[in-house]
C-alpha cells in the first residue's frame, strides 16, 4: 500500500538546506509585482542558489506568515529533491491550490481577522485634539487582550492578558525634564513589562499596580520640543509599550485606567477625555508658576529629605569609576545600618568598590550572561557582584584606613547617617564602585545611571525615592591640594523623602502615664504589626497596666495586666488583646503639676538585640513647647522651624542605647530592657492657660531616630479624688444646713 506522503528524511535533509539559504541570503523588500506568476514561483526547481524571484517574494511571504513551517514547505515542494511520484500528483495540485489561496489571502490588503497578539497590533493614529494641544499631550490606548489560565467561573477572579500603550507626546514650546506620568490602574493589573520606561513604585515586574503606578523615562528621562528638534519625534515623544494581568472585566468591557496625568510641578491636567479603548489628555504650564529659566544645561538639583548623588570621576570605552554621595538633609532622618539598591537597566555589572560592599559576591550572573559572552577573557571570581539589584552595605569602622577598600572620606560609619542637627560630619556617607558595561554602549559618553533606587535601615524612616535627574556636574576640590576644583564628567541626583508610618506599620511605640492615674496607658495592641497569632485579638484595646509592668517585657505582662484588671474592677477581654511587637517604646509620665511649672519624665526601652549609638528622640508639643526649661540626663534642643519640636540626645557616655540583656538568674527572671532616663521641666509662665490634667503635658508626636512612633488614642485622666473632695465638701454642706435646721428648731 502506497502512503501519499513526504518521507521523513526528505524533510531531514531539506530543513538545513532551506535555514542556510534564508539566513545566507540578503532578502530585499521590495513588495511582489503583479506580473510575478506565483504558481510559477511554486513549481520553479530549487537552485544552488535563491533566484531573483526569491528576491521578490520571500520578504512578503515572510512578513505575511507568522511561522516559518509554510516556507520551509514551499521549498520542499520546488526542491530539486522533491519526488512527485512519493508524494501523489493529487495532493501536490491540493497543496499548491491550498497555497495559492493562502498567500493571497494573508497578503491581500483585507484584514480578514483581528489578532489578538501585541506585536501585531498597532495603536490607533493619534486623535485630532493632539493639533491643538500646546503643552504635554498624555494618552493611553487599549490594544487586545485574551483569557489567562485558569479558566473560573467567576467573573472577578478571571484574569486576562492584555496590551496597552501610553504616550507622551511634547507639544509645547518648554523642554520637559525628567517626566513622570501616572496611569490610574484600577483593575488589580500586575504589569509584566514596559518598555520605554521604569515604575517609580515597584521593585521588578511582575509589579502588582492595581491603586495606580508612575512611569518615569528611562532612557529617554527628557522631552525636547518640536520647534528645537524641527519636529523629530524621537526627541519630543516616549511610546511605553505594556504587558500585564488584569482581573474582572470581562468582554465586551474594556478594561481602562481610571485616569492619566502629568505628575511634574508646575503643570495642570484636566478629567482626561475618553473613549471606548482609549483616552488622552493635554496638560498645559500653570500661569501661576513661571517656567524658570535654566542657566545651565541640566536641571538643579532638588531639595529632599536624603539627597543621593551618582557622579562619573573617570570614563572609559567599557567601564567607568562611579562615586555615590549620600546626605541627610532632614534634621530628624536618620539611617541606622544603612543598605543601598538599585536595578542595572543595560547589563552592567560592579568589578570593584570602596567605602562599600555588595552584601552577595556571586559571578554567576555574569559567566552565564551577556556578560560573560562579551568579556571571554576576564576573570569574572574577582568580580564584586554581578546581580541585576546589588545590595550594598557601609564598611565598619575598622576598614576605614584599609588601603584597598577604604582611605575614603565620610566612608566607613558601619552605616550610620545621622541628622545635620546633630552632627553634620556624620549625616555624609562616600563610596566608589567601577561599573563594567556591555554592548551597544561601548564608548566613553554612553553612560547611564541605575534605577530604582531604595534605602533602608535597621529601625530607620522608611524612604521613598524618585527617579535619577540628570543634574550639573558635581565639583569637588582639586585632590593636588591646590584651591582649584574638578567637575565630576556626568552626575545625577536621587532624590528619597520619608513617608508617614501607616498604622500598625511602625517600630516604634509609646505609653503615657501620669502622677494622678495610677494605671498605666500601654502601647497600641500590634503598633508594630502582629504575628498571626489568633490566640490575642489584634483589634482589641490594651489593658491597662500597673508602672512597674512596664519593665518587663509584654509576654511577662500578661498575668500583671488581669491581677491589675480584677484590682481595679475593669473588664477583661476574651481573646485578651495582642502585644504591641514593638523593637523599642518610649513612657513619658506626668511627674509633677504646681502654680509656676510642671515635669516630666521620659523613659527609652530598647526590646532588641542591637544597641543604638548616638540615639536621639523628639517630640512636638502643641500647647507646652513654649514653656520648655531644661532637661537633665540628656541634651535638648529647641527646633521651632519644625512645628515646634524638641530634640533630646544622650550626653557623652550616656549615648548608648543597650540592647536586652538576661536578668539575674535567667531561669525564672524575665530579660532585662536597655533604657534612658531623664526628667525634664516646663514652666508656665509662656504658656499661660495650659492645663496638663486635661492632657496638655503629653506630646503630639514622637520620634526616635526619625522613625515616627505609635502613640496612644486616649490621656491618662484623673482619678476618683476629684470625686472624693466633691463629696467631702457636699457632706460638709449637708452636715452645716442639719446643725442650722437643728439649731432654729431648739429655739
Amino acid at each position: 500500500m502506497t502512503v501519499n506522503r513526504c518521507p521523513a528524511k526528505y524533510i531531514a535533509d531539506l530543513e538545513e538546506e532551506v535555514a542556510a539559504d534564508l539566513f545566507s541570503t540578503n532578502f530585499c523588500s521590495v513588495p511582489i509585482p503583479p506580473s510575478v506568476n506565483f504558481l510559477s514561483f511554486l513549481l520553479h526547481p530549487f537552485p544552488e542558489s535563491v533566484p531573483p524571484v526569491y528576491h521578490l517574494c520571500l520578504p512578503s511571504i515572510w512578513s505575511c506568515f507568522p511561522s516559518i513551517t509554510v516556507l520551509r514547505f514551499l521549498h520542499v515542494l520546488s526542491s530539486k529533491h522533491f519526488d512527485p511520484n512519493v508524494f501523489g500528483k493529487k495532493n501536490m495540485n491540493s497543496a499548491f491550490g491550498v497555497l495559492t489561496f493562502v498567500f493571497f489571502l494573508f497578503c491581500s490588503k483585507v484584514p480578514l481577522s483581528k489578532s489578538q497578539g501585541f506585536d501585531d497590533e498597532t495603536p490607533a493614529a493619534p486623535p485630532p485634539e493632539v493639533e491643538s494641544c500646546n503643552g504635554i499631550f498624555l494618552s493611553y490606548e487599549f490594544i487586545s487582550r485574551k483569557k489567562e489560565y485558569p479558566h473560573v467561573k467567576n467573573a472577578t477572579a478571571q484574569s486576562w492578558a492584555f496590551n496597552a500603550t501610553a504616550t507622551i507626546l511634547n507639544t509645547g514650546t518648554v523642554e520637559l525634564k525628567a517626566w513622570k506620568m501616572f496611569i490610574g490602574f484600577q483593575h488589580d493589573e500586575i504589569l509584566v513589562s514596559a518598555s520605554g520606561a521604569v515604575l517609580m513604585e515597584a521593585d521588578d515586574f511582575p509589579a502588582p499596580v492595581g491603586n495606580g503606578t508612575q512611569f518615569s523615562g528611562s532612557p529617554q528621562a527628557d522631552l525636547k520640543t518640536s520647534i528645537d528638534t524641527a519636529g523629530d519625534l524621537s526627541q519630543i515623544q516616549v511610546q511605553i509599550m505594556i504587558s500585564g494581568t488584569q482581573f474582572g472585566v470581562k468582554p465586551p468591557g474594556i478594561p481602562m485606567p481610571s485616569t492619566i496625568r502629568l505628575v511634574n510641578d508646575g503643570y495642570k491636567c484636566p478629567a482626561p477625555t475618553r473613549r471606548k479603548a482609549s483616552m488622552h489628555v493635554c496638560c498645559t504650564r500653570n500661569p501661576k508658576i513661571k517656567a524658570k529659566a535654566l542657566k545651565t544645561k541640566f536641571l538643579p538639583r532638588q531639595n529632599g529629605d536624603l539627597s543621593i548623588s551618582y557622579d562619573v570621576l573617570q570614563a572609559y570605552q567599557n567601564n567607568y569609576l562611579a562615586q555615590v554621595t549620600m546626605e541627610s538633609k532632614n534634621p530628624l532622618g536618620r539611617l541606622d545600618r544603612w543598605n543601598l539598591t538599585w536595578e542595572w537597566m543595560r547589563g552592567e555589572f560592579i568589578f570593584t568598590m570602596r567605602g562599600a560592599y555588595t552584601r552577595k559576591k556571586d559571578c554567576a550572573d555574569c559567566i552565564y550572561g551577556m556578560a560573560g559572552q562579551y568579556y571571554n577573557d576576564m576573570d569574572f571570581s574577582k568580580v564584586m557582584n554581578c546581580q541585576k539589584r546589588p545590595i550594598i552595605g557601609d564598611l565598619p569602622r575598622e576598614r576605614a584606613n584599609d588601603t584597598d577598600v577604604g582611605k575614603l572620606p565620610y566612608c566607613c560609619r558601619n552605616g550610620s547617617l545621622l541628622p545635620p542637627i546633630m552632627d553634620v560630619s556624620k549625616s555624609k556617607s562616600v563610596f566608589q564602585l567601577q561599573v563594567f558595561k556591555l554592548p551597544p554602549d561601548l564608548n566613553r559618553t554612553a553612560l547611564y545611571p541605575p534605577e530604582k533606587w531604595k534605602i533602608f535601615g535597621v529601625l530607620s524612616p522608611d524612604y521613598k525615592c524618585g527617579a535619577p535627574l540628570r543634574v550639573d556636574p558635581t565639583e569637588f576640590p582639586d585632590p593636588s591640594g591646590l584651591q582649584a576644583t574638578s567637575t565630576a564628567i556626568a552626575s545625577w541626583q536621587v532624590v528619597c523623602n520619608i513617608t508617614k508610618p501607616t498604622k500598625r506599620n511602625t517600630r516604634c511605640c509609646v505609653s503615657f502615664s501620669a502622677y494622678y492615674n495610677e494605671s498605666v496607658i500601654p502601647c497600641n495592641s500590634c503598633a508594630c504589626g502582629c504575628d498571626g497569632n489568633k490566640k490575642c485579638n489584634p483589634d482589641a484595646p490594651a489593658m491597662l497596666l500597673p508602672p512597674e509592668a512596664l519593665l518587663v517585657p509584654f509576654e511577662n505582662r500578661i498575668e500583671k495586666a488581669i491581677a491589675w484588671a480584677k484590682i481595679k474592677h475593669l473588664q477583661i477581654p476574651k481573646p485578651l488583646p495582642c502585644g504591641d511587637n514593638c523593637g523599642v517604646s518610649i513612657n513619658w509620665h506626668v511627674n509633677s503639676d504646681y502654680m509656676s511649672g510642671w515635669t516630666a519624665r521620659m523613659t527609652l526601652f530598647n526590646w532588641g538585640d542591637l544597641t543604638f549609638e548616638d540615639w536621639f528622640a523628639a517630640i512636638q508639643m502643641k500647647k507646652a513647647y513654649r514653656g520648655y526649661e531644661n532637661v537633665y540626663s540628656f541634651n535638648g534642643t529647641l527646633v521651632p522651624e519644625l512645628n515646634n519640636t524638641i530634640f533630646f540626645q544622650g550626653l557623652l557616655g550616656l549615648n548608648f542605647l543597650v540592647g536586652e540583656t538576661n536578668g539575674s538568674n535567667p531561669r525564672k527572671d524575665p530579660r532585662v530592657p536597655g533604657k534612658q532616663q531623664s526628667v525634664i521641666s516646663f514652666t508656665k509662665k509662656l504658656t499661660p492657660g495650659i492645663k496638663i490634667v486635661k492632657g496638655d503635658g503629653f506630646p503630639s508626636r514622637v520620634f526616635f531616630n526619625g522613625e515616627e512612633c505609635s502613640l496612644p488614642t486616649h490621656y491618662p485622666t484623673k482619678n476618683g479624688n476629684d470625686r472624693v473632695f466633691v463629696n467631702l465638701v457636699v457632706d460638709i454642706f449637708l452636715i452645716l444646713m442639719t446643725t442650722l435646721l437643728l439649731l432654729e428648731n431648739h429655739h
